[in-house]
């Protein structure tokens, strides 16, 4: 599969021999965990995942770091857990992932609905929405300060948050099942141009990424200041605790104008774990 850096990626990953190896819930739980682990180290974006009992679906957005190694790192970590956890050696999943690339928004919806039907599909529950181990309820609960990035996608509906979140909820609630063909064996190349047309809530990828952020990080930094002097601080690293509050705002504005952690900070000379802790705090 031909990657580059900003492509997006639909990636599926199944368990050694088809074998159930997300039967509980705490080993859901690490591996979200264990993902944003490795988002905060290796810097991609991801828009949507769910996790089924022997295998899971990623889409996500590469940066610098290769599909292969961040793939790499997630499936060996979960299998040293897998293994000390169940006192098992061998594989734990399948020696090779499937990687689809996404080549337009149209497609990136229905694949997002796709990913997020498959427990409907497998007569887990009813309702796209019913499910605890996917990206969904982070669109619906309007959650964008973690592991999913809900900008990209809402923002394919609407540019108004209260408008978008209803498309979406109407888009992944219609009754349609998407077909496994479309989506795991060849990836669709070409957009479906009449469908693009008929719907005006979608955009293209490439007007949203002109426009990904309206205002720099140094105006954000600024306005957060409001003071020269506390904004030289913030940007030389400093750790006064009189800043945090300054440093926490920064980073929730910052994140919400589509910059990634890794540029958060770099511009204000901190890791990118550091960045990930401030933005969840309260």
């Amino acid at each position: 599969m031909l990657e580059y850096s900003g492509g997006v990626y639909h990636l599926i990953q199944r368990g050694n021999n088809r074998e159930f190896i997300f039967n509980r819930n705490e080993d859901k739980e690490y591996f979200l965990e264990l993902i944003r682990e490795v988002q905060i180290i290796m810097g991609f974006e991801c828009y949507g995942f769910v996790i089924m009992g022997n295998h899971y679906h990623l889409i996500f957005k590469r940066h610098e770091v290769s599909i292969r190694d961040i793939m790499h790192r997630i499936n060996s970590h979960f299998s040293r857990y897998y293994n000390q956890k169940n006192k098992r050696t061998g594989h734990v999943f399948e020696n090779r992932y499937k990687g689809y690339p996404v080549s337009d928004d149209r497609y990136l919806l229905s694949l997002l609905r796709y990913v997020h039907q498959n427990p409907v599909a497998a007569k887990i529950c009813g309702r796209v929405c019913d499910y605890r181990w996917s990206s969904d309820q982070y669109y619906r609960k309007n959650n964008d300060l973690s592991l999913v990035n809900i900008n990209f996608v809402l923002g394919i509906f609407c540019e108004e948050r209260s408008k978008a979140i209803p498309a979406y909820c109407e888009f992944m609630d219609a009754d349609k099942l998407e077909i496994p063909v479309d989506f795991e064996v060849l990836p669709r190349n070409e957009p479906d141009k009449k469908t693009a047309e008929a719907n005006p809530l979608i955009k293209s990828v490439n007007d949203r990424e002109d426009h990904k952020s309206q205002l720099s990080l140094e105006r954000l930094l600024k306005d957060v200041a409001g003071d020269e002097e506390i904004y030289q601080a913030i940007k030389s690293g400093s750790r006064k605790r009189v800043l945090s509050v300054f440093k926490k705002n920064f980073i929730k504005l910052a994140i919400k104008e589509n910059y990634t952690m890794r540029e958060i900070g770099d511009f204000i000379s901190v890791s990118e774990v550091a960045v990930y802790k401030m933005s969840i705090k309260d």
